[in-house]
């Protein structure tokens, strides 16, 4: 019999302009911190997650903040995990993200991987995003929230990205065990159907001979 493992899974990253997105996905897979990007760029990455038996790739799409509606409903299609940056430094990331979050529960529902990021926790005193905002958005997403600030160190960072491929193994287990049953169930089914035909067969046969 084979045994399905865990061999990748799309990420998308969402949030608005100005909020760190490129500069999260950068630090996380080289630990290098690089501050100017365009934003209105959208990029591919693969990252490759070294594992005892398989490796694990995760495709990760940087969105850009000027998508079209359209555009990002997409982008919600095809991802199987989804990270939700905001800058606690910018009132309208955050109101972005919560837009973003409600056309993701919209189309997905509130059982996906996802992660929350307040970034820029270094600049608190000029903070416009509340602690409870970040709370309350990550509540809705029933997802866990990071505070951290990617320009200053990676362990953040990485943390969240860990949790988040936690989620996503979660996930594809839970799946392959629905697959599973459905499968045996659909065996049972047929098994079922086979025998009530051969009694019918039997009791024909045996009529016969009467």
């Amino acid at each position: 019999m084979s045994v399905r493992r865990f061999t990748g899974a799309k990420i998308v990253v969402f949030g608005g302009p100005g909020v760190g997105k490129t500069a999260f996905v950068v630090r996380y897979m080289t630990k290098r911190y690089i501050g100017d990007y365009d934003r209105n760029k959208e990029m591919l990455y693969n990252h490759k997650i070294p594992s005892p038996r398989d490796d694990v790739t995760l495709e990760i799409i940087d969105t850009a903040a000027n998508d079209s509606t359209e555009h990002k409903e997409n982008h919600i299609k095809w991802g199987d995990g989804f990270v939700f940056i905001y800058s606690i430094t910018d009132k309208s990331s955050y109101e972005y993200a919560y837009t973003l979050k409600d056309m993701l529960v919209k189309q997905r529902g509130q059982e996906i991987p996802a992660v929350v990021i307040a970034n820029k926790c270094d600049l608190l005193s000029v903070r416009k995003v509340s602690d409870s905002e970040g709370t309350t958005l990550a509540e809705q997403l029933n997802c866990p929230k990071f505070d951290v600030s990617v320009a200053d160190g990676y362990s953040g960072v990485s943390e969240a990205m860990d949790e988040l491929v936690i989620q996503l193994k979660r996930e594809f287990v839970k799946h392959c065990s629905q697959a599973a049953v459905v499968a045996n169930d659909k065996t049972k089914s047929k098994l079922f159907t086979f025998k009530k035909g051969f009694k019918k067969r039997i009791s024909r046969s045996h009529s016969d001979t009467v």
